[in-house]
């Protein structure tokens, strides 16, 4: 007789006088039922938990805006859902007036008095309120000083000058702007007798001479056929290079 077989011959043995309760069958299904109740409960559980996990973000975003905070740090772009909307005027109540509606709503604003890029010259500090303005290529008189006229400009075969003039308390001023080919230096522009002096206006060579009542002068090449003369006297001439320096044609 092989293994198994005196096995299975022990066993039989063994379980020869043992009997089955009659209730054993009930109990075995009793219990089978109670597992698969406990097994529906926990599923049950873990599907209600995944779900309030998920609706957690959902409840954040709409949750309301806590009080003292403005819903200006929100995003521009965003709306928000707890804003009240527009109430209605009562009936027999006048509603009441729109920004359209309300005086000077529609009024444009009132343009500036000299607006930058209107063309027109600025008033330039040095004038003190006197008559006329700079011209452009001029940036600094003294106070006190007004202008006896516009501008003259004269011209001959070769050489075109213009020349501007301010008197008044402080002195006098003349500025001559000469435009010509035939210019080899300030040494053509000098109308003083005498030994000239040497300076430099802005890194140009420059020459400095003394005219009859008393004035003086200084004269210099601006670039290759535009010189300049600008003469002074009076409390003025004190601020001649400081003229000079100014005029920028």
């Amino acid at each position: 007789m092989d293994l198994e077989s005196e096995l299975r011959k022990a066993m039989a043995e063994q379980v020869a006088e043992a009997s089955a309760s009659p209730s054993l069958v009930n109990d075995v299904k009793r219990r089978h039922r109670r597992r698969k109740s406990r097994i529906h409960a926990a599923a049950g559980v873990a599907a209600a938990s995944v779900a309030a996990l998920a609706l957690v973000p959902t409840y954040q975003s709409l949750r309301a805006t806590p009080a003292g905070n403005s819903e200006t740090t929100r995003p521009t772009n965003s709306v928000s859902a707890f804003r009240s909307p527009e109430r209605l005027p009562a009936p027999g109540l006048p509603a009441s007036p729109s920004s359209k509606g309300r005086p000077g709503a529609d009024a444009s604003p009132k343009p500036q008095a000299n607006p930058p890029g209107d063309g027109r010259e600025p008033h330039k500090p040095g004038l003190g309120g006197a008559v006329g303005r700079l011209p452009s290529w001029i940036t600094y008189l003294p106070d006190g000083l007004a202008a006896t006229g516009p501008c003259k400009v004269s011209r001959g075969t070769e050489r075109e000058t213009t020349t501007c003039v301010w008197r008044g308390d402080g002195g006098w001023v003349e500025i001559a702007l000469v435009k010509s080919g035939g210019l080899t230096g300030p040494q053509d522009l000098v109308k003083a007798p005498g030994v000239p002096g040497h300076t430099t206006v802005r890194g140009m060579p420059a020459l400095t001479a003394d005219r009859p009542g008393p004035a003086r002068q200084i004269s210099w090449m601006v670039r290759p056929g535009v010189g300049v003369t600008v003469t002074a006297a009076g409390a003025a001439k004190d601020r001649l290079m400081t003229i000079a320096e100014g005029v920028r044609p």
